[in-house]
């Protein structure tokens, strides 16, 4: 009787050396043998899960999450196989060669070099939580986030992405103490909460201590004992927000609050006033934030500048309704439906979601108000420097 041949995949990939090792598998360095490219391989042992299969159904979807996603800040999946002789599981992907930024704990960090990090995860984030469903990570912090040679960031590690189901009708809890969200101690899990994430970890890196080790206000990381007076350090702040309801709940939020002017020193208003405030702080920052330019609109030729004008006006109209019409109606039916009646705490985060919702239509609708304005035909294109129109 011939021996069954062994998967094509343990012939293609030599594993070499281990890179790391994680509730969810072991991570190799590795050869193909078919490009000679080298890749990061992660095992799974079944054997060793004794009977366990949240680990194997975490591996399940890291596979089919990094198999749909594609974005240079994301390892890009390469293959994925199955050795039935040892019940070893393996997904391959692309080896992201770099320094992780946990390395650079232990000095506080440089304000511009943390601003840039931060831009850099959010434009990540922004992408995984723009999926149908939303990709949430679970797991943000200085050692998933690795510096590429040429400076560019890539968020590694989707072995905790959305949520594992327990027997017993509850959750897997996934994520690392002092960068966890509140909210994940229950299982829960939003774009608010990636974003939480982001904020210790540029917090921690900002003071140079692991974000465990933080000094706290009660739940709260004390920020202004971490990071240097500014607008980093207030935007810092929402975003670590304990209660996610009042929490920067998105990446357009972030950047928002990223462009506006330094806040105000925080008062201690009433109860309903803070509640008003949380589900409009990211609408009021995006309406004080710079207008995006779009300087190359303007060289143009005109035929081309009159399209581009028409065009950005009636998008710009459609979203104004979208802003002002559409989105209000329909959270407001939603509401007034009796999932949300005398249920407090479903209304607030229902308000969290429309308070996202908003900023990122008013966020299309300036961009989009901002090509109109930057390709209007009335506008004569700027000459280059040194020349002079007769």
């Amino acid at each position: 009787m011939a021996e069954t041949a062994p998967p094509q995949g343990l012939q293609r990939y030599q594993i070499m050396e281990p890179l790391g090792a994680g509730a969810q598998g072991r991570t190799f360095r590795a050869i193909d043998r078919q490009t000679g490219a080298a890749v990061a391989v992660k095992v799974l042992h079944l054997r060793s899960l004794g009977g366990d299969w949240k680990p194997f159904d975490l591996f399940e979807r890291e596979c089919q999450a990094l198999e749909s996603l594609s974005h240079p800040g994301i390892p890009r999946y390469v293959d994925r196989y199955t050795s039935e002789t040892s019940g070893d599981f393996f997904l391959v992907m692309e080896l992201v060669e770099g320094t992780p930024l946990s390395q650079r704990l232990g000095r506080p960090g440089d304000p511009a070099e943390l601003l840039r990090w931060l831009t850099a995860a959010l434009d990540i984030l922004e992408y995984l939580h723009g999926r149908q469903p939303a990709v949430i990570h679970r797991d943000i912090k200085p050692s998933n986030l690795i510096v590429r040679p040429d400076g560019r960031l890539c968020l590694i590690d989707f072995g905790g992405v959305r949520l594992a189901v327990r027997p017993d009708g509850g959750s897997t809890m996934i994520g690392t103490f002092g960068y966890m969200a509140p909210e994940q101690l229950h299982g829960e899990a939003t774009p608010a909460t990636d974003i939480y994430a982001l904020g210790a970890t540029i917090a921690a890196l900002a003071a140079g201590l692991p974000a465990d080790q933080l000094p706290r206000k009660g739940l709260q990381i004390d920020v202004e004992r971490c990071v240097a007076p500014g607008r980093l350090r207030d935007v810092l702040s929402a975003m670590l927000e304990p209660d996610p309801t009042r929490r920067l709940a998105s990446s357009a939020a972030v950047r928002a609050a990223l462009g506006a002017s330094a806040r105000p020193p925080r008062s201690q208003p009433s109860e309903p006033r803070r509640a008003a405030s949380s589900s409009s702080a990211s609408s009021q920052a995006l309406e004080h934030a710079p207008a995006p330019d779009y300087p190359a609109l303007r060289s143009l030729p005109k035929f081309l500048r009159v399209f581009v004008w028409l065009w950005a006006w009636m998008a710009t109209g459609l979203f104004f309704l979208i802003e002002f019409v559409f989105v209000p109606t329909v959270f407001a039916l939603q509401a007034s439906g009796r999932r949300y009646k005398k249920k407090a705490h479903r209304l607030k985060r229902l308000r969290a979601r429309e308070a996202d919702a908003l900023s990122s239509v008013q966020r299309i609708r300036r961009r989009l108000q901002a090509i109109a304005t930057n390709s209007d035909p009335r506008d004569r294109p700027a000459l280059p420097e040194g020349r002079e129109r007769r």
